[in-house]
Formats: C-alpha cells, structure tokens, sequence
C-alpha cells in the first residue's frame, strides 16, 4: 500500500537498531563504533538552524546493512537532545523521535555510515472517534495491568500515558510498546493514518494480552529490552 507523502526528496544519515523509534518515543544510545561516532561528530558539525537530525530504521535481521532489503522502508527521525562525549571518544547520546519517513535509496558509499534519501510522511488523523480512543485506552490500560500483574518491576517502568495526550500521541504509545513484537510495532509505524493505527492497536493489544494471560509469561520482548538503553 503506497504511503502518502508530503514535500520533497531529503537526505538522512541512518542509524539502524534493533527496535522501532516512533514520533514522541525518547531514545538513549551509548556510541562506541568508529563510524557511528563518525556520524554524530557529523552531525554536531553540521551548519544550520535547529538540533542535528538523523534517521532510525529498524534491521530486519543481523547488525549488518548493505541494502533496502536489511532494513524497514518505514522509520522516524530522531532529534538529538543531549551528547555526553567521554575522553575515548565514545558518548552518550540521548534524542527524541519526530518525523516518520519512507526511504527511497540508500547511500553506502559516500561516509562510513548510511545515508538515505527519504520522503516524508504524512500524519492524516482518518476517522477517530471518541469510542476508538477509548477502547484502545481501555485496552492498552488492561495490558499494562497484565505486564505488571506478572512482573511488577516491568509495569511500573511502562506507566500508562498521559489521559490528556490525544489520539495521534496514543496510536504511537502503543506502537513503542516493548513487550509488542517488533514486527507489530514496525506494522503500526508504517500505517497511513491515525484512526487505522488506533483499530490496528487495539487488535495487537487484545491479543498479546490474551496471550500472556494464557500463558502467565511476559514476552521475551518486554523483558530484555530497555527503552532507554541502546549500543553501537
């Protein structure tokens, strides 16, 4: 299904990770490989108005990427917030999710690290409804019960959003989920419009919920990663 698209081609360093970024999602990495502090001293360089802006897609497999087939078409741009360098010029970089985009080639050759040329995305709200977004609360409120019901530690750390935030900032709430699979949360970054991404939430919701009720177990997921924690 085509994404809808708005303004023209831009270029994007990349940074690709095990996880899915989504507009609003806070994002902690600690960056020790040559060529990704290649990228942020890049970055910190850079002329222009506003923070540095580079762009995170998730692997679809392995760490290694040489083509659009090692990475999703769909992810986000992340804003850096804060770098903390430390004398063997390692840092900790800490940045906030903003812009979903589609890429539309990927450059190897030109710095040690990705380069993409992307479209940005579109934010059409669709058809919400005060009854979808209140069943997805509802639902996404039941499943942070059963997260915490089986591991108190992992609940508190996933608090329920704000009861103010609206429908477009919940859709993502639920797309940045840990203990939803990866690919669901990659699914959900990808759909067109807020009210699409609402009803698709909910589903995945209801039916991990029923999965860890079934089989008392938090998944895999949810246990081993940390939202605030990234390595490369």
């Amino acid at each position: 299904m085509p994404h809808p698209t708005s303004g023209k081609t831009e270029v994007l360093p990349l940074f690709p990770l095990g996880t899915v970024l989504t507009p609003g999602m806070r994002l902690s990495l600690h960056v020790f490989e040559p060529r990704y502090r290649q990228l942020v001293a890049d970055l910190l360089n850079a002329k222009g108005a506003g923070a540095p802006e580079f762009g995170v897609v998730a692997l679809r497999q392995g760490w290694e990427v040489g083509d659009l087939g090692d990475v999703y078409d769909v992810g986000t741009s992340a804003r850096v917030t804060d770098v903390v360098p430390h004398a063997d010029g390692r840092c900790d970089l800490a940045a906030i999710g903003e812009r979903r985009f589609v890429i539309e080639s990927l450059d190897t050759g030109a710095k040690p690290y990705l380069i993409a040329s992307v479209h940005w995305l579109a934010e059409p709200p669709g058809a919400v409804g005060a009854g979808l977004t209140t069943s997805v609360r509802r639902a996404l409120a039941l499943h942070l019960r059963t997260l915490a019901a089986l591991n108190p530690d992992l609940g508190d750390s996933l608090g329920p959003p704000a009861p103010t935030i609206d429908s477009w900032a919940l859709s993502y709430a639920v797309a940045q989920l840990p203990s939803l699979p990866l690919l669901d949360r990659q699914t959900l970054l990808g759909i067109a419009d807020t009210a699409a991404r609402l009803r698709a939430g909910r589903s995945v919701l209801r039916r991990e919920t029923e999965l860890m009720r079934q089989l008392r177990a938090v998944p895999v997921t949810a246990a081993t990663f940390r939202r605030d924690a990234g390595n490369s």
